[in-house]
Parts: structure tokens; C-alpha cells; sequence
């Protein structure tokens, strides 16, 4: 092998591991915002099942803080949370799939087929259903 050869030999293997390092980290991203997501869920799903008692205020971590605040305002703050963990989530995710894609490509194989697929929303979904004949 010449030198050039070596060269691009080499280029081609330290971009592979970069993507798959990126790969990596994603995946222990979305990991982590995962359990965010699911302590938030059962947080959330507390203050409403024990909404009944007298107490206005609780106390809730806010970050590394023990902080006490109003039910519905805590309440509100948790929501707020789970939405930017659901977009974080969403953007990790999509980013993901182009990654695992690229890194496909870099090794020569063919990308995942229906990789880009997307969920129905609630008006496709109702159209969809609208136009199936009753079984």
C-alpha cells in the first residue's frame, strides 16, 4: 500500500469511530433523559393522586435544591419538564437514525429500511379510519 493509500485507509477508519463514538453517546443520552422522563412521569402522577390533602404547598428538587412550592405551580413546573425532555428525546432520536445511517454508509451496507418512518398524527390517523370500511 502507498502512503496516500494508508492515508485515506486510516481517514476512512477514524471517521467510522467518530460516528460510531456519537452513535454511543446518544444512545446513553436518550438513557439518561429516559429515566428523567419516567422519575418526572411518577413525580407528576403523586402530586395528582394525593391532590385531595389540605397541603397547598410541597416540596419538590428542583435541580440540586429542596425547594417548597405550590402544588399547581410545581405541578405546571413538572409538565413544563416532561414536554422539553419528550423534544429532547424526539431531536436524540431523529438525529440518531441520519447517524446510524451515515455510519452505515461509511462501512459500505445498504441504510436501514424504515428507518424514517413517522407515527400517524391524530388527524391522519382519523382520516385513515374515516375511509376503512367497517369490518
Amino acid at each position: 500500500m502507498s502512503k496516500t493509500e494508508e492515508e485515506k485507509t486510516v481517514e476512512i477508519i477514524k471517521s467510522t469511530e467518530e460516528v460510531a463514538d456519537k452513535i454511543l453517546m446518544n444512545k446513553q443520552e436518550l438513557v439518561e433523559l429516559d429515566k428523567r422522563r419516567q422519575q418526572t412521569r411518577e413525580a407528576i402522577r403523586e402530586l395528582e393522586k394525593h391532590a385531595a390533602k389540605d397541603e397547598k404547598k410541597v416540596w419538590i428538587t428542583v435541580g440540586s435544591m429542596l425547594v417548597k412550592m405550590e402544588r399547581e405551580k410545581a405541578l405546571k413546573l413538572l409538565k413544563n419538564d416532561q414536554m422539553q425532555i419528550e423534544r429532547e428525546i424526539n431531536i436524540i432520536t431523529s438525529d440518531q437514525k441520519i447517524l446510524v445511517n451515515k455510519h452505515r454508509d461509511l462501512e459500505h451496507f445498504s441504510p436501514y429500511t424504515g428507518t424514517q418512518l413517522k407515527a400517524l398524527d391524530r388527524k391522519e390517523f382519523a382520516a385513515l379510519k374515516a375511509n376503512l370500511p367497517l369490518l
